[in-house]
């Protein structure tokens, strides 16, 4: 029985009951089988409304959603962000604050720092595989330690791998992935928010005294910036920021390599195409290969919203549904990513598709600040790996990855012959 069928069967007199079972089941196929899930409501209700929040399926209304960010907005995030990592950009849309800020960490966050980020992947990716004796866990060996080293390397926030790592699941499950409002994943995001900013405050304090020792890193270059008279930054802003860098890196990243691995894995005549395009010098076309896969497995399929007044998505169309503010919404870039207007052939596997169509690091005001980076680390994180020979999911259970209950993989093993035939 698909989705719609189950949720239009709840008819508990109770509005109460009622709406506890339909949030219940959404959640639980959003966690379980979120792919059937969009593309049955894609194709039925492209426009959802439901007790947990408006669900936006086809890809001309969540493009047109993620473009209006006032009517559209984020600054709900601030009901947890703030209390976490102080005010942030990310809980705000057109205001002083977000435009100032996000002009000065674009400015540290340099392009000419990715051939530097690739290489960094390559020797961390190199390292593990030579430490492993034919088989690794992707997520705690590469997913996670690539953005960890980028965070302490390029990035410049320092601090040891174990608080790092804890800081950044904590704060990316309560502030993006916290479906159900659980307020135990809430308190632990501020308690590592304010661990994190008591870290950094005497980091940040020392670091700002020596500005001659600052380095070529973004925490050095934000610091350099911060007392400039024209882009000056409160300290209290600098680590606010620094937090930031670290909040959006790890578990995104982690997740990204280990799921686009895991399709190319299970895709054999897709695999032999990527094997043969991660030998070439220029990654170029081997990256396509990486996008196209974490179209059919996403790091998320939703892009949260707060209604902040009222309008009609889906204007024009037979299916034009009025919405009211105070309402939450869910952009659903999973779902407008299979979405045969935007992407032609959706249910094919194709490389060569146009970069920009992709939604993996999101769209319009908000787009993820360090997308460039992301878009260099995760490809090449894989690249490294499929240039071992023979490199194969474990058998399962090990080669299925566990997401442990939580929000984020947690393991996945890969295997490869440690000796060659004869």
């Amino acid at each position: 029985m698909g989705f719609l069928a189950q949720y239009d069967q709840i008819t508990h007199a109770d509005p109460v009951q009622r709406a506890t079972a339909q949030s219940r089941l959404l959640v639980g196929w959003l966690r379980a089988k979120q792919r059937e899930l969009l593309d049955e409501l894609r194709e039925h209700r492209p426009v959802f409304i439901n007790p947990v929040f408006v669900m936006v399926m086809r890809a001309t209304d969540v493009i047109d959603v993620l473009s209006k960010h006032e009517t559209y907005t984020v600054h709900l995030n601030s009901l947890i962000m703030d209390p976490s990592v102080g005010p942030y950009m990310l809980a705000r849309d057109e205001t002083p604050l977000n435009w100032h800020e996000k002009s000065v960490m674009r400015t540290v966050l340099r392009q000419d720092d990715l051939p530097r980020v690739r290489a960094l992947v390559a020797e961390v990716v190199a390292d593990e595989i030579a430490a492993a004796n034919g088989t690794l866990d992707v997520v705690p060996q590469v997913g996670r330690r690539v953005p960890l080293r980028i965070v302490q390397r390029i990035f410049g926030f320092t601090a040891p791998d174990a608080d790092l790592l804890r800081w950044s699941f904590a704060t990316q499950h309560a502030m993006f992935r916290n479906l159900e409002g659980n307020q135990a994943v809430v308190k632990a995001c501020i308690a590592a928010g304010e661990e994190m900013r008591h870290w950094l405050w005497p980091f940040v304090t020392e670091r700002l005294g020596y500005p001659h020792m600052t380095g070529d890193d973004a925490v050095g270059r934000l610091l350099r910036l911060s007392a400039n008279p024209d882009m000056q930054m409160s300290p209290e802003r600098v680590v606010s920021n620094v937090c930031g860098l670290l909040v959006g890196a790890i578990e995104t990243t982690s997740q990204a390599i280990v799921q686009a691995i895991a399709e190319l894995l299970a895709r054999p005549a897709v695999l032999a195409e990527a094997i043969e395009a991660a030998q070439e010098p220029d990654p170029s076309r081997f990256d396509g290969y990486v996008f196209e896969a974490l179209r059919f497995n996403p790091i998320t399929g939703l892009q949260l919203r707060y209604i902040a007044r009222d309008g009609v998505i889906g204007t024009g169309t037979p299916y034009a549904t009025p919405v009211k503010a105070g309402q939450r919404l869910a952009a659903c870039t999973g779902a407008a990513m299979f979405d045969p207007d935007l992407f032609p052939d959706p249910t094919a596997f194709k490389p060569d598709r146009p970069r920009a169509a992709y939604f993996h690091m999101g769209f319009g005001h908000h787009e993820c600040l360090g997308k460039h980076v992301g878009l260099v680390a995760i490809p090449e994180a894989i690249r490294q790996l499929l240039r071992v020979p023979g490199l194969a999911a474990a058998p399962p259970p090990a080669g299925v990855i566990d997401f442990a209950g939580g929000p984020f993989p947690a393991h996945f093993h890969v295997t490869w012959p440690t000796t060659r035939p004869a």
